[in-house]
């Protein structure tokens, strides 16, 4: 029968090989295997409405810019689904991984692109900020020791960089990916020895993305806006699909754990860890809806008062050198009235 099966196809044979995954997955969890399956399949139901009715708030108030919003919001749905996925067939880890987080780059981008939108575009945004310096100088870029990065003027050509440094993420994160899924189909050895010589180019294109993201945000906010509550809520889900899932994988290889209900270890902190990210999700789900509910912010009281701030510190500087360009004179003027002997 086999025999016959590889004749005729071999996706026959993955797809017995994954149903008997299931079926030795569902076996060593014994009764828990169907109610974590029911729990979790639950749990993405209650997502994927609530994804729904975000959009529907959002619209009241993004209509020009709903395929943004829609976009930042699927990631979700998206993680969540792909969370169940690898519950209920653990193999499928490295290709259910690469859905969620390539899902979170391209909301990345569709939310630079969603805060230059409420600014009112490029033009706009540069107008508002009356030649005020682009802040370069932020995460994680700061944490650098002696940090020297020039301050450009924001302009349109930065913003253009801004929009490059950001577009970059899930370009290269999906042909990282790629090159992965590919080599873990062909050899899952030679995936396990090289996986670790990928991970410097994946850390340099989120933290340089990440940079420009957080750029972009504080040149919003410098001009009035207050995207910082909708950028919390698309950051959080990078941590959990980076470094959450990361520690997860590493936990196996760190501690000796031993079988739990005749699962290996690996799997066992993979179903804690995917399960523990579902019911993340609910709860970023239900954060996302009450901030996309409400207007986008815009806090005019604190661009009026950073500018009377400047303005009274500049008001300050020109007495100061007035003062001691007077005292100056008035020095000159004694020194020349003082009598020689």
């Amino acid at each position: 029968m086999l025999y016959l099966l590889k004749t005729k196809s071999d996706h026959i044979l993955i797809f017995i090989n994954n149903l008997n995954n299931i079926i030795f997955s569902s076996t060593a969890l014994q009764t828990y295997a169907w109610v974590i399956f029911a729990c979790g399949l639950a749990v993405l139901l209650v997502i994927c409405a609530l994804y729904v009715i975000t959009l529907r708030s959002a619209v009241k108030h993004w209509r020009d810019q709903m395929h943004h919003v829609a976009v930042v919001l699927s990631i979700y749905p998206i993680v969540a689904a792909s969370a169940l996925v690898m519950i209920v067939v653990p193999r499928s880890r490295l290709p259910a991984e690469a859905v969620s987080q390539e899902a979170v780059m391209v909301a990345l981008y569709h939310f630079f692109c969603l805060v230059i939108a409420e600014c009112g575009g490029t033009e706009q945004l540069v107008r508002s900020a009356g030649g005020a310096d682009l802040e370069t100088r932020v995460m994680p870029c700061c944490c650098w020791p002696c940090c020297v990065i020039p301050r450009p003027k924001l302009h349109k050509a930065s913003l253009m960089w801004l929009r490059c440094l950001v577009l970059q993420i899930p370009i290269v994160q999906g042909i990282i990916y790629f090159i992965l899924i590919v080599i873990w189909s062909e050899d899952f050895m030679l995936y396990q020895s090289i996986f670790v010589y990928f991970q410097p180019f994946v850390a340099a294109s989120i933290l340089s993305g990440m940079w420009g993201v957080v750029m972009c945000v504080r040149a919003a906010i410098s001009v009035g806006r207050a995207p910082r509550p909708r950028f919390l809520v698309v950051q959080l889900v990078l941590i959990i699909v980076k470094l959450q899932c990361g520690l997860a994988k590493s936990v196996p290889n760190m501690a000796n754990l031993s079988c739990v209900m005749n699962l290996h270890p690996a799997v066992f902190a993979s179903l804690i860890n995917n399960s523990i990210m579902m019911l993340e999700m609910l709860l970023i789900s239900i954060w996302a809806w009450r901030v996309y509910s409400s207007p986008p912010g815009k806090d005019m009281e604190k661009v009026q008062r950073d500018r009377v701030v400047v303005a009274v510190l500049e008001d300050n500087m020109r007495s100061i050198e007035v003062k001691s360009i007077k005292d100056g004179i008035d020095n000159k003027s004694f020194n020349n009235n003082v009598p020689e002997n």
